[in-house]
């Protein structure tokens, strides 16, 4: 792996490690659920959200207003959206951008974002895309890794990457929450991306 990365990777564990202090204090009792770090396909940013169970259920409560759900019919089949109104069902569950908290501005992420912007700028010139978006994806995931096994993440939270407004994404989320995981959380995150996705 090339030598940014493998610098890089000890950034993003130590931001994450401040951002989850910050975070459990402002949560206080609420149970955290899922945590998702959270680049673009330009790969140039870098976020953490992670999400409560109590989080969520205020989001979805909004969901369930009639207007929401007559809404929520021009993007979703009829039966995902009856299983909304009844609660049985969460669009918002593994979204990242709908989740309660994120490690915020001028956070350590932000700082590695920074790293990662002037790169993309030290590199670019030409026409070609300069993002090595591989070599990112398997280093935030490294990262996950240890966070992990350090305790960061209790065995309880469902962790997952993401890239936001990417075609990508779905693909990216799934395959490094089988990675991440138990196989009995692995099979939950499958079954909601196949209610979600279609």
């Amino acid at each position: 792996m090339e030598a940014f990365f493998l610098d890089l990777r000890p950034a993003i564990e130590e931001a994450v490690r401040h951002a989850m202090e910050k975070i459990r204090r402002e949560a206080g009792d609420e149970h955290i659920y899922s945590a998702a770090l959270v680049t673009d396909s330009g790969c140039t940013t870098l976020f953490l959200a992670v999400n409560t169970e109590e989080a969520l259920a205020r989001r979805d409560q909004e969901d369930r207003t009639p207007e929401r759900l007559a809404e929520l019919l021009e993007y979703y089949p009829r039966e995902v959206v009856d299983q909304v109104a009844a609660g049985s069902f969460s669009l918002n569950r593994y979204v990242p951008d709908e989740w309660g908290w994120s490690d915020g501005t001028d956070s350590g992420l932000d700082q590695v974002s920074r790293r990662l912007c002037d790169r993309e700028e030290q590199l670019s010139g030409g026409e070609e895309d300069t993002c090595d978006e591989e070599q990112l994806l398997e280093t935030v995931m490294c990262a996950f890794e240890t966070l992990r096994a350090e305790g960061v993440f209790g065995p309880e939270v469902l962790c997952f990457v993401s890239m936001s407004d990417d075609e990508r994404a779905e693909e990216i989320e799934d395959n490094s929450a089988q990675r991440l995981n138990t196989p009995e959380q692995y099979g939950q995150f499958q079954g909601w991306m196949k209610l979600f996705y279609g």
